[in-house]
């Protein structure tokens, strides 16, 4: 299709979503960021079909761009923040998979994560886990509840705040019973 615009190329991106092709949208979007490269709104739309395909290095790049060609659209910063938030959640579930995670470089990506993305439950929730892992139990319940308060329905944050509500009663009950040893009569 000689001579498109970047809106034809985004035309068809649209419709091959609506087919589920992501890929074949990713490519419109990037047929019409080659036809109009100054335009903001088609390295966002790319970057939104992008981090929806969990391909979260493109979905970055894009917005990042989009960014840098509207620096003051407060849209385009905040899709940047989200999808830098799911990148960091993304890097620090990797790292908690390995034999000997680094726990505080997955707090530290996590932590990141949730202030660049207040609304980021899965930030929280692994943070829950991390903190639970470390026996720090009142830090992971302040997380696993923060979680649960940004989705109050969901099943496994409120196993893991029963089970580590169980863990923390049992480590006090712990500490309580080995610092008082019982005397001989």
């Amino acid at each position: 299709m000689v001579g498109m615009d970047g809106e034809a190329y985004v035309r068809q991106a649209y419709e091959a979503i609506l087919q589920g092709d992501f890929d074949l949208a990713l490519h419109g979007f990037q047929q019409a960021i080659a036809a109009e490269p100054s335009n903001a709104s088609y390295y966002y739309k790319g970057s939104v079909t992008c981090a929806r395909s969990g391909k979260l290095p493109q979905a970055m790049a894009y917005a990042l761009k989009a960014m840098e060609l509207m620096p003051d659209d407060p849209t385009y910063e905040l899709h940047y923040r989200t999808i830098k938030a799911k990148q960091l959640i993304a890097d620090a579930r990797f790292r908690l998979q390995a034999a000997a995670p680094n726990m505080e470089l997955c707090i530290d990506e996590l932590k990141e994560a949730a202030r660049l993305d207040p609304l980021a439950m899965e930030a929280c929730l692994l943070l829950g886990v991390v903190y639970r892992l470390r026996q720090d139990y009142r830090s992971s319940l302040a997380y696993l509840r923060e979680a649960e308060a940004l989705e109050p329905q969901n099943e496994e944050v409120r196993r893991l705040l029963r089970e580590v509500r169980a863990e923390r009663r049992r480590s006090i009950k712990q500490q309580y019973t080995n610092s008082k040893p019982k005397r001989n009569r």
